[in-house]
């Protein structure tokens, strides 16, 4: 099974990549984990590492660029080495970069999830402490689902850092939306129907990487998509 962790700067991706990846050893899995960021350093051991061949800091002195011009150079040339980043095991984890729209809005991210053998799941990671409101909530979702529909594989919506804060519940989430009147409130029902399509009817998966809270509903999660596409006897 491929996992790849998608989401905004400071989501956690990760921290939650090498306390997952070690969660899932300590059953005895074969586990991978590889990191896709050019510009930092991986926290973890990493069995794939891109910046092995390329390097944000070396592409801006090459070619005399700015840091996002020299991030958008990256993955263009890291178009050229991905067979090198497709690993194999039990559980591959790919930590997408920190810029969540180099791996969106590049054809490298496509590219990857074409490559990849198995069964891939995408994991969208939201920061708790930026969905505390039904605005923000309905921002954080529609994100989700963008990014489902920018690689056709299924994306479970994930919220960490719940030991810092706690995410609205779906069912305050509607309650705040029919209190509320004017356009953004006519905006916020309309949202309603975009939560059909991700997997926030069945539940609100909410984790803690620092203590591991929440690890054992990801694993299940995990599982329960695996098996509901056909994939499993």
């Amino acid at each position: 099974m491929n996992v790849i962790l998608v989401g905004p700067a400071g989501s956690g991706k990760s921290t939650f990549a090498k306390e997952f990846s070690a969660y899932l050893k300590e059953s005895e899995y074969d586990v991978k984990v590889v990191n896709l960021d050019p510009a930092t350093d991986p926290i973890y051991e990493a069995d794939g590492n891109l910046r092995d061949f390329v390097k944000t800091e070396e592409v801006m002195r090459k070619f005399k660029l700015g840091i996002n011009g020299a991030l958008i150079k990256s993955m263009e040339m890291s178009l050229e080495i991905l067979d090198e980043l497709v690993v194999e095991g039990e559980y591959v984890i790919y930590d997408t970069p920190g810029q969540m729209e180099l791996f969106l809005y590049t054809d490298f991210g496509e590219r990857l999830v074409e490559k990849l053998k198995g069964f891939t799941i995408g994991l969208f990671l939201i920061d708790s402490c930026l969905a505390t409101s039904h605005e923000k909530f309905a921002a954080c979702v529609a994100q989700a689902v963008v990014v489902t529909l920018r690689f056709s594989i299924p994306f479970v919506t994930i919220f960490t850092k719940s030991d810092l804060c706690k995410a609205l519940s779906l069912m305050d989430v509607k309650r705040r939306i029919s209190e509320s009147e004017g356009m953004v409130a006519e905006v916020l029902e309309n949202f309603l129907r975009f939560v059909d399509v991700t997997t926030l009817p069945q539940r609100i998966v909410r984790i803690s990487s620092k203590d591991r809270r929440g690890f054992d509903e990801v694993f299940g999660v995990l599982h329960e998509i695996f098996c509901s596409c056909g994939d499993l006897s």
